[in-house]
């Protein structure tokens, strides 16, 4: 299949104006003069999503590496140390190094979930069918005679552009996920985003998008206060080591707090209702096929894995209410820093002499 790349650079350039318009007037692109399908057939949605998908890395890794890394390092050296013997003082770079690095991956994961949080808020609670939730299924079946696709499928151009970025934030998390520090849920991530890539993308094509648009908004804004909290407490263990009660630790734990409501109020209270809207709902307007099914199979997917995130964030809160302060059982590798595994428990950080004395 020969990809059309010149009208697809074209077709991306249309769609970001017209996106960056809906944002900037916040109408969710009920202003846009231009409607559009699915252009998947002749490949140029293809384009537009692996030059959306091509922006977002070079978007991640460009302010990673460039601004957040070099204030990273500034925010978490911490005390000076002049007591380390040379040994000790690799050690303390590489440990260092490995906070760095996952506090920059956490700071970049931050901004994508406000980022797309705040753009869910504007494109989708502005749609006039975005409640009651039987508007999302009414006139599925409604098919267009000029482009013989369902009348949910017609969107605007901005609507178009959210989806499409919105599958290629999450493909661009997918492989990233793959290259930095292994969590103990890395498969559960990875599956996740697998499965909202493909959910995404067939809702996209056979219009079911309404109810597509509100599983993005839904996901997203319970991983913002997680990234703040993560960042608190990487700050706190750096800047104050050995205090376990710091301001840091503290806003950590509160922000922890708010992530385990917004989780609960979001991910299992609102997304199993959108789950038995498209299971139960929308089987009252219209039959559903392989396609419907498909995608039915997938939310509910997503949702055992919002249960098991669940399952765990109990732990934490258990944990919260036993110590005092809560680490985050759902994301970071328990079994050491990484690379820091490698480290001997027995290296001197500090020199002979001061050991003697």
């Amino acid at each position: 299949m020969n990809l059309p790349w010149v009208e697809g650079l074209q077709e991306s350039e249309k769609l970001l104006r017209a996106f960056a318009s809906a944002i900037w007037k916040q109408d969710g692109g009920s202003s846009c003069e231009h409607s559009r399908v699915p252009k998947v057939a002749d490949g140029l949605d293809i384009v537009v999503f692996l030059v959306f998908t091509a922006a977002l890395v070079a978007l991640n890794w460009g302010v990673r590496l460039f601004i957040v890394q070099p204030l990273a390092y500034r925010i978490l050296r911490g005390p000076k140390k002049t007591d380390l013997s040379e040994s000790g003082k690799r050690v303390f770079e590489r440990k260092l190094r490995v906070k760095v690095e996952k506090f920059s991956q956490t700071a970049m994961e931050q901004l994508f979930y406000g980022a797309f949080t705040y753009f869910g808020l504007v494109m989708v609670l502005t749609q006039p069918w975005a409640w009651p939730s039987k508007h999302w299924w009414i006139g599925f079946d409604d098919i267009d005679k000029d482009t013989a696709f369902s009348k949910h499928a017609l969107m605007p151009e901005a609507v178009a552009s959210y989806y499409i970025l919105y599958a290629a934030r999450y493909f661009q998390g997918m492989v990233s996920v793959m290259v930095e520090h292994k969590r103990k849920d890395f498969w559960e991530m990875e599956l996740h985003h697998f499965v909202t890539c493909a959910l995404v993308m067939i809702s996209y094509v056979f219009g079911w998008n309404r109810v597509g648009m509100v599983v993005m908004l839904v996901l997203d804004p319970a991983d913002v206060p997680l990234h703040s909290a993560k960042m608190c407490k990487y700050i706190g263990e750096r800047r104050c080591p050995g205090q376990a009660n710091n301001g840091w630790q503290l806003g950590s734990d509160l922000l922890f707090v708010v992530f385990m409501v917004s989780f609960f109020v979001t991910r299992l209270g609102v997304y199993p209702y959108v789950c038995w809207s498209a299971h139960v709902e929308a089987t009252r307007y219209f039959p559903k096929g392989l396609v419907e099914w498909t995608t039915v199979v997938l939310l509910y997917i997503l949702l055992a894995l919002q249960v098991f995130w669940g399952w765990l964030i109990v732990r934490v809160l258990f944990k919260l209410v036993r110590d005092g302060h809560v680490e985050d059982n759902r994301s970071d590798d328990d079994e050491g820093e990484g690379p820091m595994e490698e480290i001997d428990e027995n290296t001197p950080l500090v020199s002979g002499k001061d050991k003697a004395a």
